[in-house]
């Protein structure tokens, strides 16, 4: 008698053995907003450590993004407060590891590491980014939508400016201590100009195509393939804004990897969610525990197991390897 596999099974079986990596999650933001960690169960947010564990998500990037109104040193204290936070919950759970190294990913077990999604908690400073790298930061967003001293985002208006002097040296502090460059939420002149003044591979963490949904926030066919030469990576997001209009489904999440895997290839395609960034998710993506539903979506429409474990991890692992050694 055969049995038959579902594709959900197998995808199962694929987050228990392969590297799962999500670029990009909001998490820490809620932490200390809403007052609660995620050791225990906590279903209004979407990732808690039972359903990280239960997803097989083995590196997760936690963002420490700012509110527009936290400029100066009440940025800088912001994100240290995100870090103490996730220190915190690690003195009650010795198995929440931070990933330091690319040495530090292991398939079998959880960890994260740190990111600045707008770089504001440096205050202007580029010599405390050395700090923030010893504490754990391992990718810098030089923006979020606004100005700041380093780089215009997307929503300062019709005429954004490129990267500032500030901003040329921040890159080139940040290739020195090897912190890979997120081009999310910049605006396309700072984009053109980090493409010339950084070296390897710079990602966006969590963006999609635009030639699929035209929003501001999706990256344009000649942008996605200028990560790819680079040899870097886009990862995949949960926005619905960003997936379509009037509501999204996880149809739809496929659809944006699908292309740019057509597009710029299998090597430069990842997972980057969102996850407790946005209030609402597509349907059948109601947190991390959902991600092997989008593996099964894979393997359905025809993606080999090489293809699938290069967009669950081996492509943030790779970058990570090149970059932070």
């Amino acid at each position: 008698m055969t049995t038959t596999i579902s594709y959900h099974e197998r995808a199962m079986e694929l987050h228990r053995r392969l590297l799962v990596i999500d670029g990009h999650a909001d998490t820490l933001e809620r932490v200390l907003e809403e007052g609660h960690d995620f050791l225990e169960p906590a279903p209004d947010f979407h990732i808690d450590l039972p359903r990280l564990l239960e997803a097989g998500v083995n590196c997760q990037v936690f963002s420490l993004w700012t509110p527009p109104d936290y400029q100066g040193e009440r940025a800088t204290t912001r994100a240290l407060a995100m870090i103490g936070a996730v220190l915190e919950m690690q003195r009650k759970r010795a198995d929440l590891r931070q990933v330091m190294r690319a040495s530090d990913l292991d398939a079998s077990r959880p960890g994260f590491c740190f990111a600045f999604e707008g770089a504001e908690p440096l205050a202007g400073d580029v010599a405390l980014l050395e700090v923030f790298h010893r504490l754990g930061v391992r990718m810098v967003a030089l923006t979020w939508n606004g100005r700041n001293p380093f780089a215009d985002g997307l929503k300062v208006g019709a005429s954004p400016s490129g990267l500032t002097d500030l901003g040329v040296e921040l890159i080139a502090r940040m290739n020195e201590l090897g912190i890979v460059l997120d081009l999310a939420h910049i605006a396309e002149p700072g984009f053109r100009d980090a493409l010339k003044v950084s070296r390897g591979p710079l990602v966006a963490t969590h963006a999609n195509a635009r030639a699929l949904h035209d929003h501001p926030r999706n990256l344009k066919d000649e942008q996605l393939k200028a990560i790819a030469e680079r040899g870097g990576l886009v990862g995949v997001t949960f926005v619905p804004s960003f997936l379509a209009r009037g509501g999204a489904d996880l149809e739809d999440v496929f659809a944006h990897l699908d292309y740019m895997v057509r597009l710029i290839g299998e090597d430069h395609v990842a997972l980057g969610s969102d996850f407790d960034g946005i209030t609402a998710l597509p349907t059948r993506l109601g947190g991390v525990q959902d991600l092997p539903l989008l593996t099964a979506m894979m393997l359905e429409r025809g993606y080999p197991e090489a293809r699938v474990a290069k967009i669950l991890g081996n492509n943030w692992a790779r970058v990570f390897e090149e970059v932070w050694k």
